[in-house]
């Protein structure tokens, strides 16, 4: 209510990414409240523990890479309740991003579209914020992901050694790496989603992994594929086939679409990638083909679309086990980044009060009735013979 009616109307009266820059200072100075937030915010329920390999995950419910893509707030972010938290995306280089203005709301349609381009100050940079977090007792209690971009002016031909050069640069600082070969507002970035090109990609990436963890004595880092949403499943189908061949621990359906214009009620031109109610469809049709293809052996991060609990559980039906949003600002009621958790396990909890079909998933999938958090567990138990099935999260306004 006070989210609503009070910071919505204030934030809506500005430049949206001047309102997401402001809101985002402004959280970086609160790391001290984490405690009190976490004690109001937070969830404590194991049904909703999730593993993904070695890494283990309180709940299903991070914040999506795009949103603080500095990290100027990871100590803060837990105490919202997050299961997880991802940063970036990061570039090798820092660099400014498109032109403004960039950021677009379009609050009709519950969506926004974005043409940032990467904004972010660079591998280096982030290993130096990092590292200060890290000696001044700051570090997060809950796995820390870092999403990877493509330098802007790096040449489709060298990226493979500008990904390299920034997962090796952050490795020691990231619990799992996303490579995101999705964005729609780096120029010709998606060519590195052909099969020959990711599997060059993947294969320096999974040396390089092997080669740091020996050295330091470790596990092997998870590493995911962030994929778009703009392809046929013959397309996706290759994906598949190339990351299972690499050992990638997921892959993330869905990044921003460059299309469905439409489909949108507000009439606009303005180019980028748009996220939001819109992409829902898409999203858990991408979840459920992956889901079947892969015959639910890799695990799926299912990025977009969700605004509510009960598109959460949509997602869970289609093969994925946690929920995930990116435009929370464009036309949300709630903050939700506060309540995510607490709804999505309230609803999930309310599933056995229900009819049985609304707590059997998707036939077409083959999970079975087993109750309020069948699938969440699912993803749970998944983990010890196949790793787990994850889903990445909460409000990612940007590419």
């Amino acid at each position: 209510m006070f989210y609503k009616r009070l910071v919505r109307p204030l934030l809506f009266l500005k430049d949206p990414e001047e309102s997401h820059e402001q809101t985002l200072a402004l959280l970086s100075r609160m790391g001290f409240l984490e405690g009190a937030f976490e004690w109001y915010f937070g969830v404590d329920d194991n049904r909703l523990q999730v593993k993904l390999g070695s890494l283990s995950f309180p709940n299903p419910v991070g914040l999506a890479g795009g949103f603080d893509k500095n990290g100027i707030a990871i100590k803060t972010w837990q105490g919202f309740g997050f299961g997880f938290i991802e940063i970036g995306a990061v570039t090798a280089q820092g660099q400014p991003g498109n032109p403004k203005p960039r950021l677009f709301r379009l609050p009709k349609d519950q969506a926004l579209i974005n043409r940032l381009g990467f904004n972010n100050d660079g591998a280096e940079a982030m290993r130096a914020r990092l590292a200060a977090v890290q000696n001044n007792g700051g570090w997060p209690k809950i796995p820390l992901g870092i999403n990877i971009g493509r330098t802007k002016v790096v040449e489709t031909k060298d990226a493979a050694e500008d990904f390299l050069f920034t997962f090796e640069t952050l490795f020691l600082y990231g619990d799992f790496f996303t490579l995101n070969v999705s964005s729609p507002n780096t120029p010709y970035l998606r060519d590195l989603q052909e099969r020959a090109l990711l599997t060059d990609l993947l294969t320096v990436i999974q040396e390089k992994n092997r080669e740091l963890a020996a050295k330091g004595g470790s596990q092997e880092k998870p590493v995911l594929v962030k994929v778009a949403p703009d392809m046929e499943f013959a397309q996706l189908d290759e994906i598949v086939e190339v990351a299972q061949s690499k050992r990638i621990a997921g892959i993330i359906a869905t990044n921003a679409t460059a299309f469905l214009r439409e489909s949108l009620v507000t009439r606009t031109e303005e180019p980028g990638g748009l996220s939001g109610r819109p992409l829902r469809g898409k999203v858990i049709s991408f979840v459920r083909h992956l889901y079947q293809a892969t015959q639910g052996r890799l695990p799926i991060i299912g990025v977009g679309g969700i605004f509510i609990a009960e598109d959460a559980y949509e997602k869970i039906r289609a093969g994925a086990c946690l929920r995930g949003t990116r435009s929370c600002e464009a036309d949300q009621s709630r903050a939700p980044q506060t309540y995510g958790t607490r709804r999505l396990q309230a609803y999930l909890r309310s599933c056995r009060q229900r009819r049985p079909e609304v707590t059997t998933a998707d036939s077409s999938v083959g999970l079975q009735d087993k109750g309020d958090f069948s699938n969440v567990r699912l993803c749970q138990n998944d983990s010890a013979s196949r790793s787990g099935r994850i889903i990445s999260t909460l409000p990612r306004p940007i590419s």
